[in-house]
């Protein structure tokens, strides 16, 4: 059932899109007081975003290097966006969301990584079955 959505790579782009718009529209625009009191929610919900930018090139794209590159440039948007963040309300660079957006982007980039050798020993265990059956 996954495995389908991992192959629809329009759908997984049009979800990336979305995601990316999310976070910078989130990471533009000022929070409400009472978010602040609830810092764990905000710092789970940047890894899981960074996580999935950096996932999604790792399983899109077919040359490693580039996907690998791609995954990695996700890293240096998180800074950008604190720092944009920083600047727009006056408050502190918040090193804690650094972090977790750099964890992130190593969680996604890590299950890209594992979904992407799995792929290949599919692909692999199918040409020797079927080489298997021609002979």
């Amino acid at each position: 059932m996954i495995k389908n959505e991992w192959n629809n790579s329009t759908r997984l782009t049009r979800y990336w899109l979305l995601i990316l718009l999310m976070l910078v529209a989130g990471s533009i625009l000022p929070t409400p007081p009472y978010i602040h009191r609830i810092m764990a929610l905000d710092t789970i919900m940047h890894l899981i975003l960074y996580a999935f930018l950096a996932l999604v090139p790792m399983v899109l794209l077919n040359c490693r290097k580039t996907a690998f590159l791609a995954s990695l440039a996700v890293t240096p948007l998180g800074y950008l966006l604190e720092t944009i963040y920083t600047l727009m309300t006056g408050n502190g660079f918040n090193v804690i969301n650094a972090l977790a957006n750099n964890i992130g982007s190593l969680v996604g980039i890590g299950v890209g990584f594992i979904i992407r050798l799995n792929n290949h020993y599919e692909q692999q265990k199918a040409c020797s079955t079927t080489a298997g059956k021609n002979n």
